[in-house]
């Protein structure tokens, strides 16, 4: 007897999974400390915010993608 199990390779994203980072998730996401991510922030060297809620900001996975694949904050003078 053999059980077939569903392609789940077409999923975007885990369903639990919120469509917006807060900073730490997005910090991690981009493998920095939120301190640092913060600091890159204040000096706007990472996306504007996708969305804010309250005093929340709130970035997308494709905004933080493009970013990272544009080299992230890589200085692109060496």
């Amino acid at each position: 007897m053999t059980i077939e199990l569903p392609d789940l390779t077409e999923l975007d994203e885990p369903l639990n999974r919120s469509a917006y980072l807060d900073r730490r998730e997005a910090a991690h996401y981009c493998r920095v400390p939120v301190s640092t991510f913060d600091s890159l922030r204040r000096r706007n060297e990472v996306p504007y915010p996708d969305a804010e809620m309250g005093k929340h900001m709130l970035w997308k996975r494709t905004t933080l993608d493009a970013f990272l694949e544009a080299g992230g904050t890589r200085d692109s003078r060496r």
